[in-house]
């Protein structure tokens, strides 16, 4: 198998599951609050072609960045708590899970880099199922809290957007409706932007939203790395 195959190959396995988790995660607590619809449209499973969406898949390969069809359900049937409370619990359900995937990939990685160092002279079946488990966990590292600082942007449709919309009062609900309408050339437009002009612009805002959530599982992945005596040139 060639490298980039095997690169290739990774990269979806985790996109695949990253993707999934999160909008499973936002269909279960949805139920959780007292709705069904999600269940009722079969949403609550790990089940990949559940959650695709063609247009934020397009988007993915072309710009480089995209999203899974967005989870449904029903306001009025949310009865767990004061209906603002239960959608901010939705809406933060999936970014946690990439938080919490995002925090025990970082804790492997290292580990996992220290079996490729280990074995790099057990051969070449060993060292390649030893690169593969490093790479796994290395891209669910970096895309889960890649995924977790896009979806926290407050703009349609991400989940940033419908955290803060809850606060919006009431009698400015419409106006704010309104011009979330036109957001979403805003939001196309930093994809776009970030693929095919000033490359880091949106890279750069995303990496400084990441950057927060990060600090402590990469501290913690730094001891594990000194425990282990890796060299700092060696460390992902």
């Amino acid at each position: 198998m060639s490298e980039k195959i095997m690169y290739l190959t990774v990269m979806v396995m985790v996109l695949t599951f990253t993707f999934s988790i999160h909008e499973f995660m936002h269909a279960w607590v949805a139920e959780k609050m007292g709705d069904d619809t999600p269940r009722r449209q079969g949403r609550i499973t790990l089940n990949p072609m559940a959650h695709i969406d063609p247009l934020g898949t397009v988007m993915l390969l072309l710009a480089g960045f995209g999203w899974a069809k967005p989870v449904q359900y029903n306001p009025n049937n949310l009865k767990r708590f004061k209906r603002w409370t239960c959608e901010r619990y939705i809406s933060l359900a999936g970014v946690t899970a990439n938080f919490v995937i995002g925090f025990i990939a970082t804790l492997i990685v290292p580990l996992t880099r220290y079996w490729c160092i280990k074995t790099i002279d057990d051969g070449r079946t060993i060292q390649m199922i030893a690169s593969l488990v490093e790479m796994f966990f290395y891209f669910l590292r970096e895309y889960n809290f890649l995924f977790l600082a896009f979806n926290l942007l407050p703009i349609p449709p991400l989940d940033g957007y419908r955290f803060v919309s809850t606060f919006i009062p009431f009698k400015w609900r419409n106006t704010f409706d309104t011009l979330a309408q036109y957001s979403y050339f805003v939001f196309f437009a930093l994809i776009l932007l970030g693929r095919f002009g000033n490359q880091s612009l949106l890279s750069d805002l995303i990496n400084l939203v990441a950057k927060p959530f990060r600090y402590g599982p990469d501290q913690l992945g730094k001891m594990i790395y000194e425990a282990l005596n890796v060299p700092r040139r060696l460390r992902l």
